[in-house]
């Protein structure tokens, strides 16, 4: 029983299926009658029923708005952009420009500290010469002294 309905499913399933519809109702479609020369008519020109006249006057109308809003909106558009290029470039150039504050200040910080200790190098090549000497003479006294006692 079960493989009975397995294969009629599968069979049903692999069937074409016709689907039948009626035609979409859509709204009338509007009329233009040609006037001639003394046909009964209020002026001669062409003649629109209220269908066709109220479609032409609302395609005018609608595509004058869509245009006018299709151009709003890219102007729009266009203007956030720029106003977003032109605010980036004003916050880069001033972070560019305090780093290059902090930059120089840290420079002129540096060259006046060495300046400083350039400046204030004390010289003691004298003192080291002359105490190199008398620790000399001093060492040789010393040792003559002590070869001295040892010799007596």
């Amino acid at each position: 029983m079960l493989n009975k309905t397995i294969v009629l499913t599968f069979c049903l399933a692999l069937l074409p299926t016709i689907a039948l519809a009626d035609e979409p109702l859509l709204p009338p479609a509007g009329k233009i009658t040609g006037l001639r020369y003394k046909q009964p008519a209020p002026y001669s020109g062409v003649l629109l029923n209220s269908v066709a006249a109220a479609k032409l006057l609302t395609n005018k109308d609608f595509s004058d708005k869509q245009w006018e809003l299709k151009l709003k909106y890219e102007l729009a558009k266009q203007s956030a952009l720029l106003n977003l290029t032109i605010e980036s470039q004003k916050i880069s150039y001033q972070a560019l420009e305090s780093k290059h504050t902090v930059l120089t200040n840290i420079k002129n910080d540096e060259i006046e500290r060495l300046s400083k200790l350039a400046a204030n190098t004390n010289d003691y090549s004298t003192w080291w010469a002359t105490g190199g000497v008398v620790v000399g003479i001093v060492l040789a006294l010393v040792t003559v002294y002590g070869v001295k006692e040892i010799t007596k």
